[in-house]
């Protein structure tokens, strides 16, 4: 009863093990999955009102420019703050961009890190645990000289990689911004690690056209924000989204959640091809044992020579049964 109670908890421990390793692997391919139904389902639906004329995208545009100028001077809180935060967002923030009603205003790509999120209204927490959010505040992305949009995401979260692999872009990298029917490229021109309530490096520049994607740093750690800052480019057709994600290189070592789950894996096996090797030997000592505690049997020619010995007889120079 005690070794099927025994296998029966071994068995438990294991599965439960098992669970844990495979929950990022899991729940990462899900929500991967998720957001790109997202994105699908908020083209399709954008598309269908465009064609329907519900869409005017210069009204949009024009509406959502007139709300970044009345922003000026700015007045930015850090992101993951304002995550906290109880009260309602602005109304007027709320309708800007929001055309499925469903506060998704857009999507951010970055090649290469191979990330392609929805953008949501605000950094609230229950924004930043699958996507995206827009740092209200900031500017709306829709581009244009003396404006700068603030994009923030979580990283190192088990169940979304988000923006774990933010801190692989370099100066020169791309990223580009799905707003209305444009798309808004940037190239990464400065990348800088910044106290939270530090928010100087967030700051709109008269003539230039900017985007900071933000997150916390280091990893693991979150004492810091890490700020990508990219300055408005030219864009050139699909080609050089290619071109540009021709240099991904793979997942780094905290979003290969394939990886870890093979060594995990791997580990585990070896454990029991080393229980199961020490098991044997265990049981080939006990066998040893128990064979030595044992008197020897007498010979086999000894039995054949004196077969009367195995009834008490003894075979002497006189007759065994007394005088006849």
């Amino acid at each position: 009863m005690k070794k099927i109670a025994a296998k029966i908890l071994v068995t438990l421990l294991f599965l439960s093990g098992l669970s844990l390793l495979l929950y990022p692997f899991v729940a990462n391919k899900w929500n991967n999955y998720r957001q790109e139904q997202l994105i699908t389902t908020y083209d399709e639906a954008v598309a269908e009102q465009a064609e329907a004329g519900v869409i005017e995208y210069d009204v949009e545009k024009v509406q959502a420019r007139n709300y970044n100028e009345e922003l000026k001077p700015y007045v930015l809180p850090d992101s993951f703050a304002n995550a906290a935060r109880t009260e309602e967002a602005d109304e007027t923030y709320m309708s800007c961009l929001n055309l499925t009603g469903s506060g998704m205003m857009g999507y951010v790509q970055i090649p290469k890190i191979n990330v392609k999120i929805p953008i949501f209204h605000t950094t609230e927490e229950e924004v930043l645990r699958t996507a995206a959010g827009h740092l209200e505040g900031s500017s709306l992305p829709v581009g244009g000289e003396g404006n700068h949009a603030v994009i923030s995401a979580h990283r190192g979260l088990p169940s979304a990689t988000l923006f774990t692999d933010l801190d692989r872009l370099e100066e020169g990298d791309y990223f580009f911004l799905y707003i209305l029917d444009e798309i808004l490229c940037y190239q990464v021109d400065r990348v800088t690690v910044a106290k939270p309530e530090d928010t100087t490096g967030l700051a709109a520049e008269d003539d230039r056209d900017l985007a900071t994607l933000l997150t916390c740093t280091p990893y693991g750690v979150n004492s810091h924000r890490l700020l990508v800052r990219g300055q408005r480019v030219d864009y050139e057709e699909i080609e050089d989204i290619m071109a540009v994600a021709a240099g991904y290189s793979g997942p780094s070592l905290h979003t290969n959640y394939l990886l870890w789950v093979i060594v995990g894996l791997s580990v585990t096996g070896v454990f029991i091809c080393g229980l199961i090797f020490y098991d044997r030997r265990q049981r080939v000592k006990a066998g040893a044992a128990g064979d030595s505690g044992k008197a020897p049997d007498a010979p086999e020619d000894a039995r054949a020579a004196y077969p009367g010995a195995e009834n008490g007889q003894e075979h002497g120079g006189g007759l065994t049964g007394g005088k006849q």
